[in-house]
């Protein structure tokens, strides 16, 4: 159920602890919250299937019932309650005392849970009556909170939570999740294609000129490359990983593997084609690399990856995809391209089981037999 959330782009940071130190903890009472206040969902979803199992009494849609949490506490959920779970190791709740999980000092990262959280400039749109109607208790505070697990050799997984702060008549308080895996709706200027192009003839400019950034890393937090990007590799929404989760913009993904251990930016041709690659964060076998013509103002981009959508299962040679908003067919990307990521792929022993290529029209296309041709 879980949504990599394109409106948070965090998950490409240089590393784990840079979301961490730039976070500012939550804080009630003069104390801060840690990571450990947080309910979140496991890689493995055991915790949420435990919850889900216990406290649903009818069919309700799983992402439904997780989406809207709040609504079920005081009713089928009861405040306070605990379990043992069913492998028989863990005691499960849904609520967390502030009195076991916060801190003197401000503390936004668990090295040894991978487990780090900021809290998001939004703010939530409904309160917590709206959000959690049944709770009989004081709400002192309500926040969207981005959580990011790390998982060693695997992507990086951030979600968007509601999270509320409640005081029980005891005077005990307690923190619930009111809305899991929360959609932040972002307004955002539509520019005409006719403006779009104008951007980008700016942007190809700039990037065959620019000398100050070198790397990849410094690359993606430039505005004039994302815009690049944005106007000019396929708006379609998959998912590409290590493992099978939910779809997103190309454009987050081709973001989140450019986004970790950088390569040194690349000129050809008096610099009229700039290539930049990395690989991701946390899970460097899923790679990036984004090759510029500036002077056709033309974009491709490709990604090593493990997992197209529902269309693949593991493989350890992993797969491409090839991308560009500017080429229709996959015959039309130049030769240039391909010397480039040949040279790539040789330096990093890649070798695809399957190349895949989505142009202008948005299509996957298979292009394994012409892609050595």
């Amino acid at each position: 159920m879980k949504n990599i959330l394109y409106t948070i782009i965090l998950s490409f940071s240089f590393s784990f602890s840079v979301f961490a130190e730039e976070s500012i903890a939550w804080k009630i009472d003069n104390k801060y919250l840690t990571p450990k206040c947080f309910i979140y969902e496991w890689m493995s979803s055991d915790n949420f299937k435990e919850f889900y199992n216990r406290y649903v009494q009818d069919n309700k849609e799983w992402e439904n019932w997780w989406n809207n949490i709040g609504l079920y506490f005081g009713n089928e959920i009861p405040l306070e309650d605990n379990f043992e779970a069913s492998w028989g190791d863990d005691t499960l709740s849904l609520t967390r005392y502030l009195k076991d999980c916060t801190s003197s000092k401000p503390i936004t990262e668990d090295e040894e849970e991978q487990l780090s959280y900021a809290v998001n400039e939004i703010k939530p749109k409904d309160s917590c009556k709206i959000l959690a109607p049944n709770v009989n208790a004081k709400c002192l505070d309500i926040k969207i909170i981005n959580v990011l697990q790390s998982f060693p050799a695997m992507s990086s997984v951030i979600t968007s939570n509601i999270y509320g702060i409640f005081e029980l008549t005891n005077k005990n308080k307690i923190i619930l999740p009111l809305k899991m895996d929360y959609i932040i709706e972002e307004t955002k200027e539509v520019k005409t294609s006719e403006e779009q192009a104008e951007i980008s003839t700016i942007n190809f400019e700039w990037i065959k000129k620019q000398k100050e950034i070198t790397n990849t890393n410094q690359l993606v937090w430039e505005d004039k490359f994302i815009q690049l990007l944005e106007y000019n590799i396929p708006s379609i929404s998959l998912y590409l990983g290590m493992s099978k989760r939910n779809k997103v913009p190309l454009l987050d993904n081709i973001q989140a593997v450019l986004g970790g251990p950088p390569d040194a930016i690349k000129y050809f041709n008096n610099r009229r084609y700039v290539v930049a690659s990395a690989c991701r964060a946390h899970s460097c076998p899923e790679k990036g690399l984004v090759f510029i013509d500036t002077k056709d103002k033309k974009i491709i981009g490709i990604i090593r990856h493990f997992f197209l959508n529902d269309l693949d299962s593991y493989s350890e040679d992993g797969n491409f995809l090839i991308f560009s908003k500017n080429h229709k067919t996959f015959n039309d990307i130049p030769k240039m391209f391909f010397e480039v990521v040949k040279e790539w792929g040789k330096e990093r022993e890649l070798s695809p089981k399957k190349v895949r290529f989505v142009g202008a029209d948005n299509k996957i296309i298979d292009v394994t037999k012409g892609y050595g041709d």
